[in-house]
């Protein structure tokens, strides 16, 4: 009876660890976790709430950056034109107004100068042989009409108004007159001189009284 009860108790244990061995490997064997769910709807409204917070960001300082650039070419600009204006401003103050007086002695029409003789006229020029620079602006007039420099003559009576500065002389208007023309002498004729008689010559023989007058006609009868 006794060995029939350890019979029995062996028998248990046996079944209890074939049925645990399945129940074992169905625990290893089990489905994995499912994946975490997806984000929610108030996750990706800030995900994108974000987003347009960087985009606004670089938007704001791509801008700043391109008034900074704008501000910069402004003051560079206005440095540049304030140094433009001082720089004609001293340039002004060394341009001082010429008269030249005098006779034309050469014209260069390719180079565009006039040559003055100048007699005449303003202290920096008088008693020298200016050269004036005549551009498309100046006004060159000859004997009172309009012409242009090739017009002009050496020998032509000139005045010359312009400016002198670092650069040289500069033309405004030239005024020439063509030269007088030169009258030829009348030519003298030789004086008619009466000869003089030489007194030493021979006087031509005077007539003779003596001799017997030529005897007069007899006047004709009167009827």
């Amino acid at each position: 009876m006794l060995n029939s009860r350890k019979t029995w108790a062996a028998l248990a244990v046996a079944a209890a660890v074939t049925v645990g061995v399945p129940a074992t490997a169905g625990t290893a064997n089990a489905a994995p976790k499912k994946p975490a769910k997806a984000a929610t709807a108030k996750q990706v409204a800030a995900a994108r709430a974000a987003q347009a917070k960087a985009a606004a960001a670089a938007k704001a300082a791509a801008a700043k950056a391109a008034a900074a650039a704008k501000a910069a070419q402004a003051k560079a600009a206005a440095a540049a034109k304030a140094a433009a204006a001082k720089k004609a401003a001293e340039a002004a103050k060394a341009v001082q107004p010429v008269t030249a007086v005098g006779v034309v002695t050469a014209v260069d029409a390719a180079a565009g100068t006039v040559t003055v003789q100048a007699a005449s006229g303003s202290k920096l020029v008088a008693g020298t042989a200016a050269v004036f620079k005549v551009s498309a602006t100046t006004k060159v007039t000859k004997d009172d009409e309009k012409t242009t420099l090739d017009a002009l003559a050496a020998g032509d009576k000139v005045t010359v108004n312009g400016v002198k500065s670092a650069a040289g002389l500069f033309a405004a208007h030239v005024n020439a007159t063509s030269p007088e023309p030169v009258a030829e002498p009348e030519p003298v004729e030789d004086p008619v001189v009466d000869p003089v008689e030489d007194p030493a010559a021979d006087p031509e023989p005077a007539e003779d009284p003596a001799e017997d007058p030529a005897p007069a006609e007899d006047p004709e009868p009167a009827v």
